[in-house]
Protein backbone atom coordinates (compact mmCIF):
# COMPACT_ATOMS: atom_id res chain seq x y z
CA UNK A 1 0.00 0.00 0.00
CA UNK A 2 1.08 3.72 -0.76
CA UNK A 3 3.42 5.14 2.40
CA UNK A 4 1.56 8.96 1.90
CA UNK A 5 -1.01 9.68 4.06
CA UNK A 6 -4.57 8.84 3.72
CA UNK A 7 -6.59 12.13 2.09
CA UNK A 8 -9.67 10.66 5.26
CA UNK A 9 -6.75 10.18 8.33
CA UNK A 10 -4.70 13.41 7.24
CA UNK A 11 -2.99 13.90 10.90
CA UNK A 12 -2.94 10.33 11.55
CA UNK A 13 0.23 8.99 10.35
CA UNK A 14 0.46 6.40 8.14
CA UNK A 15 2.79 3.59 10.16
CA UNK A 16 -0.06 4.67 13.67
CA UNK A 17 -2.85 4.04 11.11
CA UNK A 18 -1.56 0.58 9.50
CA UNK A 19 -0.65 -0.25 13.53
CA UNK A 20 -4.34 -0.42 14.53
CA UNK A 21 -5.60 -2.24 11.59
CA UNK A 22 -3.33 -4.60 12.20
CA UNK A 23 -4.06 -5.29 15.55
CA UNK A 24 -8.34 -5.05 14.78
CA UNK A 25 -10.28 -8.06 16.04
CA UNK A 26 -11.52 -8.25 12.15
CA UNK A 27 -9.93 -9.74 8.98
CA UNK A 28 -8.66 -7.08 6.95
CA UNK A 29 -7.06 -7.29 3.85
CA UNK A 30 -5.66 -5.34 0.44
CA UNK A 31 -5.37 -6.60 -3.39
CA UNK A 32 -3.35 -4.57 -5.73
CA UNK A 33 -5.97 -4.07 -8.31
CA UNK A 34 -3.25 -5.21 -11.99
CA UNK A 35 -2.76 -8.68 -10.99
CA UNK A 36 -4.85 -9.00 -7.80
CA UNK A 37 -2.49 -9.75 -5.80
CA UNK A 38 -2.72 -9.19 -2.14
CA UNK A 39 -0.51 -6.38 -0.75
CA UNK A 40 -1.61 -6.48 2.78
CA UNK A 41 -2.97 -9.25 5.46
CA UNK A 42 -3.50 -8.27 8.99
CA UNK A 43 -3.26 -10.86 12.11
CA UNK A 44 -6.57 -11.59 12.59
CA UNK A 45 -6.62 -12.93 8.72
CA UNK A 46 -4.00 -15.27 9.60
CA UNK A 47 -6.04 -16.59 12.89
CA UNK A 48 -9.52 -16.59 10.60
CA UNK A 49 -8.00 -18.23 7.45
CA UNK A 50 -4.88 -19.89 8.84
CA UNK A 51 -2.51 -18.47 6.70
CA UNK A 52 0.66 -16.20 7.78
CA UNK A 53 1.24 -13.36 5.88
CA UNK A 54 4.57 -14.43 4.37
CA UNK A 55 2.35 -17.24 2.84
CA UNK A 56 -0.61 -14.46 1.40
CA UNK A 57 1.31 -11.60 -0.01
CA UNK A 58 2.01 -10.92 -3.48
CA UNK A 59 -0.19 -14.08 -3.84
CA UNK A 60 -3.34 -14.45 -5.95
CA UNK A 61 -6.51 -16.03 -4.97
CA UNK A 62 -6.41 -19.16 -6.99
CA UNK A 63 -2.90 -19.35 -4.97
CA UNK A 64 -4.87 -20.01 -1.52
CA UNK A 65 -8.12 -20.80 -2.07
CA UNK A 66 -10.17 -23.46 -3.64
CA UNK A 67 -10.75 -22.42 -7.38
CA UNK A 68 -14.80 -22.24 -7.52
CA UNK A 69 -14.38 -19.77 -4.30
CA UNK A 70 -11.29 -17.95 -6.20
CA UNK A 71 -13.31 -17.69 -9.31
CA UNK A 72 -15.95 -16.30 -6.98
CA UNK A 73 -14.04 -13.54 -5.18
CA UNK A 74 -12.06 -12.93 -8.20
CA UNK A 75 -15.73 -11.93 -9.92
CA UNK A 76 -16.38 -9.52 -6.69
CA UNK A 77 -13.45 -8.10 -7.64
CA UNK A 78 -14.50 -7.23 -10.98
CA UNK A 79 -17.61 -6.09 -10.22
CA UNK A 80 -16.37 -4.13 -7.14
CA UNK A 81 -13.72 -2.35 -9.65
CA UNK A 82 -16.76 -1.79 -12.61
CA UNK A 83 -19.58 -0.10 -10.33
CA UNK A 84 -16.92 1.59 -7.82
CA UNK A 85 -19.05 1.29 -4.92
CA UNK A 86 -19.36 -1.34 -1.59
CA UNK A 87 -19.86 -5.17 -2.08
CA UNK A 88 -21.68 -5.71 1.08
CA UNK A 89 -22.74 -10.26 0.98
CA UNK A 90 -22.80 -12.78 3.63
CA UNK A 91 -20.40 -15.83 2.36
CA UNK A 92 -20.09 -19.56 4.15
CA UNK A 93 -16.74 -20.88 3.55
CA UNK A 94 -14.98 -24.37 4.86
CA UNK A 95 -11.14 -22.92 4.61
CA UNK A 96 -11.03 -21.81 8.16
CA UNK A 97 -7.67 -22.12 10.48
CA UNK A 98 -9.82 -24.71 12.34
CA UNK A 99 -11.15 -26.57 8.85
CA UNK A 100 -14.98 -26.14 10.54
CA UNK A 101 -17.22 -24.47 8.14
CA UNK A 102 -18.05 -20.92 8.98
CA UNK A 103 -20.12 -18.13 8.17
CA UNK A 104 -18.52 -14.65 7.08
CA UNK A 105 -19.35 -11.02 6.30
CA UNK A 106 -17.45 -9.86 3.09
CA UNK A 107 -17.41 -6.03 2.50
CA UNK A 108 -15.28 -5.16 -0.26
CA UNK A 109 -14.87 -1.43 -1.10
CA UNK A 110 -12.52 0.16 -3.40
CA UNK A 111 -9.60 2.77 -2.52
CA UNK A 112 -8.41 5.08 -5.04
CA UNK A 113 -5.06 6.43 -4.35
CA UNK A 114 -4.08 9.53 -5.70
CA UNK A 115 -0.38 8.95 -5.75
CA UNK A 116 -0.08 6.46 -7.94
CA UNK A 117 -3.52 7.18 -9.42
CA UNK A 118 -4.64 3.63 -9.10
CA UNK A 119 -7.35 1.37 -7.49
CA UNK A 120 -7.13 -1.02 -4.14
CA UNK A 121 -9.34 -3.30 -3.01
CA UNK A 122 -10.14 -3.23 0.82
CA UNK A 123 -11.95 -6.16 2.12
CA UNK A 124 -13.12 -6.74 5.59
CA UNK A 125 -14.82 -10.24 6.91
CA UNK A 126 -15.91 -10.62 9.76
CA UNK A 127 -16.75 -14.11 11.65
CA UNK A 128 -20.86 -14.30 12.32
CA UNK A 129 -20.86 -17.62 13.23
CA UNK A 130 -22.24 -17.38 16.09
CA UNK A 131 -24.41 -14.59 15.87
CA UNK A 132 -26.30 -16.46 12.51
CA UNK A 133 -26.66 -19.98 14.71
CA UNK A 134 -28.20 -17.95 17.15
CA UNK A 135 -30.54 -16.03 14.88
CA UNK A 136 -31.52 -19.88 13.16
CA UNK A 137 -31.46 -21.42 16.61
CA UNK A 138 -34.03 -18.10 17.73
CA UNK A 139 -36.00 -18.64 14.03
CA UNK A 140 -36.70 -22.50 15.55
CA UNK A 141 -37.30 -21.87 18.94
CA UNK A 142 -39.96 -19.08 17.93
CA UNK A 143 -41.59 -21.78 15.51
CA UNK A 144 -41.58 -24.02 18.36
CA UNK A 145 -43.30 -21.71 20.12
CA UNK A 146 -45.65 -20.64 17.50
CA UNK A 147 -47.00 -24.55 17.29
CA UNK A 148 -46.26 -24.93 20.99
CA UNK A 149 -48.79 -22.00 21.24
CA UNK A 150 -51.16 -23.37 18.28
CA UNK A 151 -51.59 -26.31 20.15
CA UNK A 152 -52.27 -24.69 23.74
CA UNK A 153 -54.89 -22.52 22.06
CA UNK A 154 -56.37 -25.08 20.55
CA UNK A 155 -56.40 -27.54 23.44
CA UNK A 156 -58.02 -23.88 25.31
CA UNK A 157 -60.78 -23.75 22.96
CA UNK A 158 -61.75 -27.35 23.67
CA UNK A 159 -61.69 -26.76 27.30
CA UNK A 160 -64.07 -23.80 27.38
CA UNK A 161 -66.09 -25.48 24.96
CA UNK A 162 -65.85 -28.72 27.17
CA UNK A 163 -66.87 -26.28 30.35
CA UNK A 164 -70.20 -24.84 27.31
CA UNK A 165 -71.42 -28.08 27.57
CA UNK A 166 -70.65 -28.97 31.16
CA UNK A 167 -72.82 -25.57 31.53
CA UNK A 168 -75.44 -26.70 29.20
CA UNK A 169 -75.89 -30.05 31.12
CA UNK A 170 -76.10 -28.46 34.21
CA UNK A 171 -78.79 -26.55 32.69
CA UNK A 172 -80.82 -29.40 31.39
CA UNK A 173 -80.75 -31.23 34.63
CA UNK A 174 -82.45 -27.16 36.28
CA UNK A 175 -85.16 -27.24 33.65
CA UNK A 176 -86.05 -31.07 35.23
CA UNK A 177 -85.48 -29.95 38.56
CA UNK A 178 -87.61 -26.72 38.21
CA UNK A 179 -90.35 -27.91 35.96
CA UNK A 180 -91.26 -31.06 38.23
CA UNK A 181 -92.50 -28.72 41.06
CA UNK A 182 -95.12 -26.76 39.40
CA UNK A 183 -95.66 -29.98 36.88
CA UNK A 184 -96.30 -32.02 40.16
CA UNK A 185 -98.48 -29.63 41.42
CA UNK A 186 -100.71 -29.60 38.45
CA UNK A 187 -101.10 -33.45 38.11
CA UNK A 188 -101.99 -33.66 41.47
CA UNK A 189 -104.64 -31.20 41.47
CA UNK A 190 -105.76 -32.81 38.15
CA UNK A 191 -105.99 -36.23 39.69
CA UNK A 192 -107.98 -34.46 42.52
CA UNK A 193 -110.28 -33.21 40.38
CA UNK A 194 -110.54 -36.25 38.28
CA UNK A 195 -111.58 -38.17 41.29
CA UNK A 196 -113.97 -35.10 42.44
CA UNK A 197 -115.79 -35.12 38.84
CA UNK A 198 -116.24 -38.96 39.31
CA UNK A 199 -118.01 -39.04 42.99
CA UNK A 200 -120.05 -36.33 41.53
CA UNK A 201 -121.04 -38.19 38.63
CA UNK A 202 -121.77 -41.45 41.29
CA UNK A 203 -123.94 -38.67 43.29
CA UNK A 204 -125.94 -37.44 40.25
CA UNK A 205 -126.51 -41.02 39.22
CA UNK A 206 -128.20 -41.47 42.36
CA UNK A 207 -130.33 -38.99 42.55
CA UNK A 208 -129.64 -37.65 45.77
CA UNK A 209 -127.13 -34.57 45.00
CA UNK A 210 -128.16 -31.87 47.18
CA UNK A 211 -127.74 -27.91 46.24
CA UNK A 212 -124.62 -28.06 48.87
CA UNK A 213 -123.31 -30.78 47.04
CA UNK A 214 -123.34 -28.92 43.70
CA UNK A 215 -121.74 -25.98 45.28
CA UNK A 216 -118.87 -28.11 47.17
CA UNK A 217 -118.30 -29.79 43.49
CA UNK A 218 -117.98 -26.39 41.65
CA UNK A 219 -115.85 -24.74 44.27
CA UNK A 220 -113.57 -27.85 44.21
CA UNK A 221 -113.05 -27.27 40.20
CA UNK A 222 -112.93 -23.62 40.64
CA UNK A 223 -109.55 -24.27 42.67
CA UNK A 224 -108.55 -27.27 40.72
CA UNK A 225 -108.28 -25.44 37.63
CA UNK A 226 -106.85 -22.25 38.83
CA UNK A 227 -104.15 -24.37 40.68
CA UNK A 228 -103.68 -26.17 37.26
CA UNK A 229 -103.35 -23.30 34.79
CA UNK A 230 -101.22 -21.22 37.23
CA UNK A 231 -98.68 -24.31 37.52
CA UNK A 232 -98.83 -24.81 33.93
CA UNK A 233 -98.33 -20.61 33.52
CA UNK A 234 -95.53 -21.53 35.68
CA UNK A 235 -93.76 -24.10 34.00
CA UNK A 236 -94.14 -22.46 30.58
CA UNK A 237 -92.55 -19.52 31.92
CA UNK A 238 -89.71 -21.70 32.91
CA UNK A 239 -89.72 -23.47 29.61
CA UNK A 240 -89.32 -20.52 28.34
CA UNK A 241 -86.98 -18.66 29.88
CA UNK A 242 -84.71 -22.31 30.30
CA UNK A 243 -85.08 -22.57 26.57
CA UNK A 244 -83.78 -19.02 25.93
CA UNK A 245 -80.92 -19.34 27.91
CA UNK A 246 -80.10 -22.50 26.35
CA UNK A 247 -79.89 -21.25 23.17
CA UNK A 248 -78.50 -18.21 23.92
CA UNK A 249 -75.59 -20.39 25.61
CA UNK A 250 -75.21 -22.99 22.42
CA UNK A 251 -75.37 -20.12 19.47
CA UNK A 252 -73.19 -16.60 18.82
CA UNK A 253 -76.37 -15.00 17.97
CA UNK A 254 -76.81 -11.45 18.55
CA UNK A 255 -80.06 -9.52 19.35
CA UNK A 256 -81.62 -6.98 21.45
CA UNK A 257 -82.59 -7.96 25.13
CA UNK A 258 -83.41 -6.47 28.64
CA UNK A 259 -80.34 -7.19 30.86
CA UNK A 260 -81.61 -7.60 33.97
CA UNK A 261 -84.76 -9.87 33.60
CA UNK A 262 -82.27 -11.83 31.28
CA UNK A 263 -79.78 -12.45 34.38
CA UNK A 264 -82.83 -13.53 36.40
CA UNK A 265 -83.45 -16.51 33.87
CA UNK A 266 -79.61 -16.92 34.09
CA UNK A 267 -79.74 -17.11 38.03
CA UNK A 268 -82.72 -19.43 38.08
CA UNK A 269 -81.07 -21.73 35.74
CA UNK A 270 -78.62 -22.00 38.67
CA UNK A 271 -81.33 -22.49 41.33
CA UNK A 272 -80.71 -26.16 41.38
CA UNK A 273 -77.15 -25.86 42.41
CA UNK A 274 -78.29 -22.53 44.88
CA UNK A 275 -81.11 -24.11 46.41
CA UNK A 276 -78.54 -26.48 48.44
CA UNK A 277 -76.76 -23.33 49.81
CA UNK A 278 -77.95 -20.84 51.99
CA UNK A 279 -76.68 -17.56 49.57
CA UNK A 280 -79.47 -15.04 48.27
CA UNK A 281 -78.79 -13.55 45.04
CA UNK A 282 -80.64 -10.04 43.90
CA UNK A 283 -80.64 -7.53 40.76
CA UNK A 284 -80.24 -4.09 41.83
CA UNK A 285 -80.21 -1.03 39.54
CA UNK A 286 -82.01 0.04 36.17
CA UNK A 287 -84.34 -2.97 35.36
CA UNK A 288 -85.46 -0.90 31.68
CA UNK A 289 -81.52 -0.96 30.36
CA UNK A 290 -81.60 -2.98 27.06
CA UNK A 291 -78.16 -4.08 24.89
CA UNK A 292 -78.08 -5.25 21.42
CA UNK A 293 -75.44 -7.78 22.31
CA UNK A 294 -74.34 -11.05 22.46
CA UNK A 295 -76.28 -12.58 25.36
CA UNK A 296 -75.03 -15.95 25.27
CA UNK A 297 -71.73 -14.32 26.39
CA UNK A 298 -73.48 -12.47 29.72
CA UNK A 299 -75.05 -15.80 30.75
CA UNK A 300 -71.50 -17.35 30.49
CA UNK A 301 -70.16 -14.23 32.65
CA UNK A 302 -72.99 -14.38 35.57
CA UNK A 303 -72.78 -17.85 35.68
CA UNK A 304 -68.88 -18.13 35.62
CA UNK A 305 -69.14 -14.91 38.65
CA UNK A 306 -72.17 -17.24 40.77
CA UNK A 307 -70.51 -20.22 40.76
CA UNK A 308 -66.68 -18.47 41.47
CA UNK A 309 -68.52 -17.47 44.69
CA UNK A 310 -69.91 -20.43 45.25
CA UNK A 311 -66.09 -22.39 45.04
CA UNK A 312 -64.10 -19.71 46.37
CA UNK A 313 -66.10 -17.01 48.78
CA UNK A 314 -67.58 -19.49 50.71
CA UNK A 315 -67.63 -22.51 52.79
CA UNK A 316 -70.54 -24.98 52.24
CA UNK A 317 -72.50 -23.11 55.68
CA UNK A 318 -72.30 -19.66 54.96
CA UNK A 319 -75.06 -17.49 54.33
CA UNK A 320 -73.75 -15.47 51.42
CA UNK A 321 -75.10 -12.29 49.33
CA UNK A 322 -74.45 -12.08 45.34
CA UNK A 323 -75.34 -8.59 43.96
CA UNK A 324 -75.65 -7.72 40.40
CA UNK A 325 -76.23 -4.15 39.87
CA UNK A 326 -76.81 -2.06 36.57
CA UNK A 327 -76.33 1.51 35.35
CA UNK A 328 -77.05 2.98 32.21
CA UNK A 329 -74.12 5.58 31.70
CA UNK A 330 -75.24 7.03 28.21
CA UNK A 331 -73.50 5.06 25.21
CA UNK A 332 -72.35 2.16 27.67
CA UNK A 333 -74.06 0.08 30.57
CA UNK A 334 -72.16 -0.72 33.86
CA UNK A 335 -72.59 -4.20 35.57
CA UNK A 336 -71.41 -4.54 38.95
CA UNK A 337 -71.13 -8.17 40.81
CA UNK A 338 -70.07 -8.22 44.32
CA UNK A 339 -69.91 -11.15 46.85
CA UNK A 340 -69.38 -10.56 50.52
CA UNK A 341 -66.98 -13.39 51.17
CA UNK A 342 -64.04 -14.48 52.03
CA UNK A 343 -62.20 -11.83 49.51
CA UNK A 344 -58.69 -12.50 47.33
CA UNK A 345 -55.64 -12.24 48.93
CA UNK A 346 -53.45 -8.98 46.64
CA UNK A 347 -50.96 -11.67 45.64
CA UNK A 348 -53.47 -13.85 43.26
CA UNK A 349 -55.87 -10.47 42.71
CA UNK A 350 -53.13 -10.09 39.35
CA UNK A 351 -53.88 -13.25 38.54
CA UNK A 352 -57.01 -14.20 38.26
CA UNK A 353 -57.70 -13.67 34.64
CA UNK A 354 -55.14 -15.95 33.34
CA UNK A 355 -55.19 -19.25 32.42
CA UNK A 356 -54.95 -21.82 34.34
CA UNK A 357 -54.64 -20.13 37.54
CA UNK A 358 -57.17 -21.59 40.40
CA UNK A 359 -56.42 -22.09 44.05
CA UNK A 360 -58.89 -24.99 43.93
CA UNK A 361 -57.14 -27.00 41.54
CA UNK A 362 -57.74 -30.49 43.72
CA UNK A 363 -61.59 -29.33 44.61
CA UNK A 364 -62.86 -29.35 40.79
CA UNK A 365 -61.58 -25.82 39.92
CA UNK A 366 -59.76 -25.40 35.99
CA UNK A 367 -58.82 -21.77 36.19
CA UNK A 368 -60.96 -21.00 33.35
CA UNK A 369 -63.67 -19.74 34.72
CA UNK A 370 -62.19 -15.78 35.14
CA UNK A 371 -60.02 -16.20 31.88
CA UNK A 372 -63.29 -17.07 29.69
CA UNK A 373 -65.03 -14.06 31.52
CA UNK A 374 -62.25 -11.65 30.81
CA UNK A 375 -62.09 -12.83 27.35
CA UNK A 376 -65.76 -12.90 26.61
CA UNK A 377 -65.90 -9.23 28.38
CA UNK A 378 -63.04 -7.50 26.30
CA UNK A 379 -63.12 -9.30 23.04
CA UNK A 380 -66.78 -10.67 22.85
CA UNK A 381 -68.81 -7.69 23.84
CA UNK A 382 -65.81 -5.29 23.47
CA UNK A 383 -66.17 -4.14 26.99
CA UNK A 384 -63.59 -3.42 30.23
CA UNK A 385 -63.99 -5.51 33.70
CA UNK A 386 -62.04 -4.74 36.63
CA UNK A 387 -61.59 -6.65 39.89
CA UNK A 388 -61.59 -5.29 43.55
CA UNK A 389 -61.47 -7.51 46.54
CA UNK A 390 -60.89 -6.92 50.38
CA UNK A 391 -59.90 -10.17 52.30
CA UNK A 392 -62.73 -10.88 55.07
CA UNK A 393 -64.99 -8.14 53.24
CA UNK A 394 -65.59 -9.16 49.43
CA UNK A 395 -65.04 -8.90 45.89
CA UNK A 396 -66.09 -6.36 43.32
CA UNK A 397 -66.35 -7.25 39.46
CA UNK A 398 -66.84 -3.98 37.43
CA UNK A 399 -67.66 -4.13 33.35
CA UNK A 400 -67.68 -1.28 31.42
CA UNK A 401 -69.51 -2.46 28.16
CA UNK A 402 -71.47 -0.90 25.44
CA UNK A 403 -75.15 -0.91 24.49
CA UNK A 404 -74.73 -1.68 20.94
CA UNK A 405 -72.58 -4.73 20.38
CA UNK A 406 -70.96 -3.66 16.24
CA UNK A 407 -68.52 -6.44 16.31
Amino acid sequence: MSNKKNNGLNHLPIELFEQIIENLPTAVFAKETESFRFVFWNRFSEKLFGYSKDEVLSKTDYDIFPAELADKYRQNDIKVLETKELLDIPEEISHSASGESIILHRREIPIYDEGSSTYYLLVISEDITEQKNAHDSLTIANEAWQDTLGILRESQNKLIEAQKMASLGGLVAGIAHEINTPIGIGVTAASLLDQKISEFQQLYNSAKMKRSDLEKFLDTVAQSGSIISSNLDRAADLVRGFKQVAVDQSSEEKRIFALAPYLEDVILSLRPKLKQLKHNTSILGDQTVEVESYPGAFSQIATNFIMNSIMHAYDDDDEGNMVFEIRLDGREVTVEYTDDGRGIPEENLAKIFEPFFTTKRGDGGSGLGMHIVYNLVTQKLGGSINCESTVGTGTKFTLKLPIANLK
